[in-house]
């Protein structure tokens, strides 16, 4: 029982703030200084996920804090054509050091599958990204 207790106990808290498609270079300023002059509990692991035009905008605001800042979605390729997408390269290049996936709009709205979602894991963690996983929705 105590190696249990010990194992919760040592857990750290995480709080996610996921933009979706919304946001503005001027909105996200004002989130972005809020956040930077807050008093944010250290046990509390705190991430921002932005639409990806804004990563490279709050991994600069960011740098130097505790604040860490997700891509909202990866392909599993590499590169290639496929409009739209971003890269695990292209998220970490522009600052993001987590990726949200399995996310229930991803699965309901683009027809994400169990097998996609996978892959996509998959090529985010061996790229060194953390992985936001969503389960259980709808």
């Amino acid at each position: 029982l105590s190696t249990e207790v010990a194992a919760v106990m040592s857990r750290q808290f995480f709080v996610g703030g996921n933009f979706k498609m919304n946001g503005t270079t001027e909105s996200l300023t004002v989130i972005s200084d809020r956040l930077r002059e807050a008093d944010l509990d250290s046990k509390v692991e705190v991430v921002v996920s932005p639409p990806a035009a804004y990563i490279s905008k709050l991994a600069a605001d960011f740098s130097g804090t505790k604040v860490g800042v997700s891509a909202q979605n990866v392909h599993e390729k590499a590169s290639g054509a496929f409009t739209g997408e971003i890269s695990c390269a292209m998220a970490l290049d522009c600052g993001a050091k987590y990726t949200i996936l399995g996310h229930s709009e991803r699965r309901h709205v683009f027809g994400e599958s169990n097998c996609q979602i996978g892959a996509k894991t998959k090529a985010a963690l061996a790229s060194g990204l953390t992985v936001i996983a969503c389960i259980g929705e709808k």
